[in-house]
């Protein structure tokens, strides 16, 4: 039979994301069917946690279910920290702790009051919402509902994957001194740095592509930086590279993935820092 985990009709971005977390990191659930009964109530109304092959998530009043208590956690939360004390999730994975984080205050509504301008429409992109909007589309298929929220959240995993490496990066980056404030250069593939940087509070940010060699260069509008004056000391440093500068003069680049036909530039990054400490 193998096992089966047991979530509320009409599940939301609770019970899903503890399906996901025990379909992805514990062995013995990769496979599990789903099942989908009323709120609060079990699999065909037998004693929660009574059968090891079935699991409930967000129901039945069990050990993943927080409907019993007061306390600020969901069902996704307390599948997490189960997973972490059985050793088949990391406790030094920040990108998942995280997601849980936000996923226990979106369960408590903390979009509602607590986040800042909670009636802004751009709240709405956001997959707790974008998972209501498919409930209105494909009524009760409980099924497909949950397919759609686990690859979102898959890929929210990996963004905040790349999200938590690229501040660590940003942390241990080259630091120097422009007209604008601070700056930050780092060799790295990991592009998720220039947005790590700028809303770290930094001015100016550099990444070095450590395999294509090119440059990527940020500057950020708070500080009011203009990359125009660098634009011009970069083609003549090095001529023979393909420079592009945004209309907006905080957008400096010597490479895209959306044109790879620019030749990388030879400079390295002690150059590259020459230059934007004196542009």
């Amino acid at each position: 039979m193998g096992k089966l985990i047991v979530t509320h009709n009409s599940p939301d971005l609770d019970g899903i994301p503890a399906i996901w977390l025990l379909r992805k990191f514990h062995p013995d659930f990769k496979n599990a069917r789903i099942a989908f009964v009323p709120a609060g109530t079990t699999y065909n109304n037998q004693a929660v946690d009574s059968d090891p092959d079935i699991v409930h998530v967000d129901t039945g009043m069990g050990r993943f279910d927080h409907h019993q208590t007061n306390d600020f956690t969901c069902g996704a939360q307390l599948v997490y920290e189960w997973l972490v004390r059985e050793g088949y999730i990391s406790a030094d994975d920040k990108a998942i702790s995280r997601m849980i984080e936000v996923i226990t205050e979106l369960d408590h509504a903390y979009d509602a009051y607590k986040w800042p301008e909670p009636a802004s429409d751009r709240w709405e992109f956001s997959l707790h919402n974008v998972l209501t909007g498919w409930k209105m589309m494909y009524g009760r298929e409980d099924d497909r509902y949950v397919g759609l929220t686990i690859e979102g959240l898959e890929a929210v995993y990996r963004v905040m994957q790349q999200k938590v490496k690229a501040e660590e990066e940003v942390s241990g980056g080259e630091k120097f001194k422009t007209r604008w404030g601070n700056g930050v250069a780092i060799y790295t593939s990991n592009d998720s740095v220039l947005d790590a940087a700028i809303k770290g509070g930094y001015a100016v940010v550099v990444r070095k592509d450590p395999g294509k060699g090119y440059i990527r260069i940020t500057g950020s509008n708070a500080h009011s930086a203009d990359l125009t004056r660098a634009y011009e000391d970069f083609q003549k440093a090095d001529p023979d590279a393909t420079w592009f500068l945004h209309a907006s003069k905080k957008l400096l680049r010597n490479g895209s993935t959306r044109n790879p036909t620019m030749r990388p530039t030879k400079l390295e990054l002690d150059q590259v820092i020459k230059i934007l400490e004196r542009a």
